[in-house]
C-alpha cells in the first residue's frame, strides 16, 4: 500500500477544562464569610453602644441616689446637732441654778452649824447651873424655887428646841433669790407654815383646767417630764400671763394690784397632764382681800 493511499486520521481538538465551578464556589464563601465579619462587627459595635448607655445610666442613678442620701443625712445630722444643742442648753441652765441653790445652802449650813453649837453650849451650861443649884439647896422652900427654876429651864429648852427643828428644815431647803425657803414637798411646806412668816396653799392642776388658788387664776399649758419643766398662765388683774419653760422647784415671783409684798408660785413636781405645788402668798393677804371684796 502506498504511502498516500494510507487513511488519515482526523484528530478532533481538546476542549479545555471547565474552571468557572471552584471559582464560582470561593466567591460565594468568600461574600459568606465577608458578611458575616460585617454582620460581627456590627454587633460587638451594637453591644459597646447599649453597655456605654447603661455605664451612663447607672452613672446618673448612684449620683442621684448618693445626692439623695447626702441631703438625706445632711438633716438628719442638723435635727440631731440642734436636739443636742437645746438639751445641752437645758443641762447648762439647770446646773447654773443648781450652782447657786447649793452656795446658797452652804451659807445657811454654816449659819445653822453655828447656832446649834451655840444653843448646845447654852443647854450644858444651864444643865450644869441647875445641878448646882440642887446641891446646894436642901429646905422646902428653896426646893420649890428650884421647881421653878425647872420649869423655866424646861420652857427654855422647848423654845431651843422649835430654834433646832426650825433649823433642821431650813437645812433641808434652797433660798430663792428674794430670801424665801423653797419647799419641795408638804413636809417642806408644814414646816414653813410653823414658822408663821407667810401663808402657803398647796394645789394641784390639770392641764387646760382652770383652778383658783389663793384669789390667783392659774391655768396648766404644758408640761414636759423628761426634762421637768412647764409652763403656766397666771390669772390676775383682769391680765392673763404666761410664765414659759420653768423648772420644778423654781420660784415664779409676781405682785397683784394694791399689794407692796411679793407672792410666790412653785411647782414641786409634774406628770404628764398634771403639776403640784404650792402658792405663797404674804401673811394675812387673803383674808385682807377677802374683807376687801365683801365690804364692796
Amino acid at each position: 500500500m502506498a504511502i498516500d493511499d494510507v487513511p488519515r486520521q482526523e484528530v478532533l481538538p481538546m476542549n479545555p477544562p471547565d474552571d468557572s465551578g471552584p471559582g464560582l464556589k470561593f466567591g460565594l464563601i468568600f461574600v459568606v464569610l465577608a458578611v458575616l465579619v460585617v454582620g460581627e462587627i456590627y454587633t460587638l459595635a451594637r453591644i459597646s453602644s447599649v453597655r456605654s448607655s447603661l455605664e451612663a445610666q447607672q452613672a446618673a442613678f448612684q449620683r442621684t441616689l448618693t445626692a439623695q442620701l447626702d441631703q438625706r443625712f445632711s438633716s438628719q445630722l442638723s435635727a440631731m446637732q440642734n436636739s443636742n444643742a437645746q438639751q445641752l442648753e437645758a443641762m447648762r441652765q439647770e446646773l447654773t441654778v443648781a450652782s447657786k441653790r447649793v452656795g446658797s445652802t452652804g451659807k445657811e449650813l454654816r449659819r445653822a452649824r453655828v447656832m446649834v453649837e451655840q444653843l448646845q453650849s447654852e443647854q450644858r451650861q444651864q444643865a450644869d447651873k441647875l445641878k448646882q443649884e440642887i446641891a446646894l439647896k436642901a429646905d422646902q422652900q428653896q426646893v420649890g424655887v428650884l421647881s421653878q427654876d425647872v420649869s423655866t429651864t424646861r420652857a427654855d429648852l422647848e423654845s431651843t428646841k422649835k430654834v433646832l427643828d426650825a433649823t433642821r428644815a431650813d437645812l433641808g431647803m434652797a433660798r430663792s433669790d428674794l430670801g424665801t425657803l423653797i419647799a419641795r414637798n408638804h413636809d417642806d411646806i408644814e414646816a414653813l407654815r410653823k414658822m408663821g412668816d407667810r401663808d402657803y396653799f398647796e394645789f394641784v392642776l390639770d392641764k387646760n383646767q382652770p383652778q383658783r388658788v389663793a384669789g390667783v387664776g392659774l391655768i396648766l399649758k404644758k408640761t414636759n417630764t423628761k426634762r421637768h419643766r412647764f409652763n403656766v398662765s397666771l390669772l390676775a388683774d383682769d391680765m392673763e400671763i404666761e410664765k414659759k419653760d420653768r423648772t420644778v422647784n423654781e420660784p415664779i415671783f409676781f405682785y397683784l394690784r394694791g399689794s407692796k409684798r411679793f407672792y410666790e408660785l412653785v411647782v414641786n413636781k409634774v406628770e404628764s397632764a398634771k403639776a403640784m405645788g404650792y402658792l405663797s402668798t404674804p401673811k394675812g393677804a387673803v383674808q385682807t382681800a377677802t374683807r376687801s371684796e365683801g365690804a364692796r
